[in-house]
């Protein structure tokens, strides 16, 4: 089977290797925009939505780590990090795929020990 490609001008790509990179180049975009983004608050934000369940992924700084995945009430998928502390306060507060939640963001606080962390506060609500 041949895929004939064309450019963003409508221009046929004769180049087979451009060809096969526009390809792999438009699937790796709709891959990113249907996979949702991971959310990156700032001191005072607010992610409220359902909870679709997990996923995890590998970084290069700390090698595999889990997301939560959230529907937020406009429908669009969000990922958060699934900290030891979320897990443990979803576990406290009996959350699971379905229930609704709300994560604040606190901001960048430091204990008196001195160790940096960043603070949340999660309020979970049963389907």
């Amino acid at each position: 089977m041949t895929t004939i490609i064309f450019d963003e001008n409508g221009h046929r790509m004769t180049n087979p290797m451009t060809a096969r990179m526009a390809e792999l180049k438009r699937r790796a975009s709709q891959q990113t925009e249907s996979s949702g983004e991971i959310w990156q608050p700032i001191e005072g934000d607010m992610l409220c939505g359902v909870i679709i369940g997990t996923e995890t992924t590998n970084t290069r700084l700390y090698g595999q780590q889990t997301l939560m995945v959230i529907q937020n009430e406009i429908g669009a998928i969000v990922k958060t990090w699934l900290t030891p502390w979320l897990q443990s306060q979803l576990q406290a507060q009996g959350g699971e795929v379905g229930d609704l939640l709300a994560l604040t963001f606190g901001g960048k606080k430091v204990t008196k020990a001195g160790r940096h962390f960043n603070a949340y506060t999660l309020v979970v609500e049963k389907a």
